[in-house]
């Protein structure tokens, strides 16, 4: 074979480099620094007995910088819940979107909840410092966040009223109580969820089948003593 005829190799392909995130600005990382650790701090010393100066030292600022960004520690706690509520919301929305289109209304709900379970249980400061310090915090920033959380809810209901309207939930039950029981139930798997046993998503494929299907044995299935 001569150098003319033999085979041409093209070559391969570089894999393209997703985009880099821009660099923040200095104030912006330390601004991000500072509620990063407020969210760190916030989940394990709870909102009463977090200080400014455990904020600082956690974020390797001085306390008097700290006012730079925020105007209190109201001003911080505030936006550590804004983030959470965004972040718990985008989970449910990014599993709901890897749905074909057309997904049933049991689906869409069985998405949700493996997204909410994934934010909640995924050992985040911000959605933990959420539970931990809610009923802790003053009555204007609960307030505000009531209001936040019940226009979150506004999801929920629009899907157990498609899976209504689909006769996956029965005309007799109250759709409020079943929201609330659900998310209060996911919420508070963050108490006692131990890696190992099972994973998040078979936590979450549980919830669906209870939800759905009960708990009673399925027709063909033996049932199992549990602990």
């Amino acid at each position: 074979m001569t150098l003319d005829s033999a085979p041409v190799r093209e070559p391969r392909p570089r894999k393209a480099k997703a985009p880099a995130k821009p660099a923040l600005k200095k104030s912006e990382a330390t601004r991000q620094r500072i509620l990063d650790a407020a969210a760190f701090v916030f989940r394990r010393k709870g909102y009463a007995h977090a200080r400014l100066s455990d904020i600082a030292r956690k974020s390797r600022t001085q306390t008097s910088s700290i006012y730079y960004y925020f105007d209190s520690r109201e001003a911080i706690v505030f936006e550590v819940l804004r983030i959470a509520n965004e972040k718990t919301a985008l989970y449910v929305t990014n599993a709901m979107a890897e749905l074909p289109g057309g997904a049933s209304a049991r689906d869409r709900i069985s998405a949700a909840i493996h997204g909410h379970f994934r934010i909640v249980l995924s050992d985040n400061d911000y959605t933990s410092a959420h539970m931990r310090i809610f009923d802790q915090l003053p009555d204007k920033v609960q307030r505000h966040f009531l209001e936040v959380l019940d226009r979150n809810a506004g999801l929920w209901r629009e899907l157990f009223e498609a899976a209504r309207a689909e006769g996956v939930i029965g005309a007799d039950v109250d759709l409020s109580v079943l929201r609330l029981l659900l998310l209060g139930m996911m919420n508070w798997s963050i108490e006692w969820f131990k890696p190992g046993r099972m994973s998040v998503d078979q936590i979450a494929d549980q919830a669906v089948r209870m939800l759905f299907d009960g708990v009673g044995p399925r027709p063909g299935t033996e049932t199992a003593a549990g602990s």
